[in-house]
């Protein structure tokens, strides 16, 4: 019994780690989306276009958290 426990205990951990690692990654990658399509634009506009595309995936996740308790309670009406 304490075997199966700590079995499922250890899984959860894992998987608890493997989803934070894909998180991390599927933003790396559309960040270097944004990156690539900056470079397409006018001269005038890459800067803040990099600007906007520069942010690090802990930057993110910290406003993503506020975001998410700040709108925590919230209800969203639909159209």
């Amino acid at each position: 019994m304490k075997t199966a426990t700590l079995k499922n205990i250890s899984i959860l951990i894992l998987l608890t780690i493997l989803s934070a690692c894909s998180t991390r990654n599927w933003y790396v990658g559309a960040q270097s989306a944004q990156t690539a399509q900056c470079l397409k634009e006018p001269a005038a506009e890459y800067e803040d276009c990099m600007q906007q595309s520069s942010e690090s995936y802990d930057e993110y996740s910290k406003k993503r958290e506020q975001l998410l308790k700040e709108n925590q309670g919230k209800q969203v009406v639909g159209p």
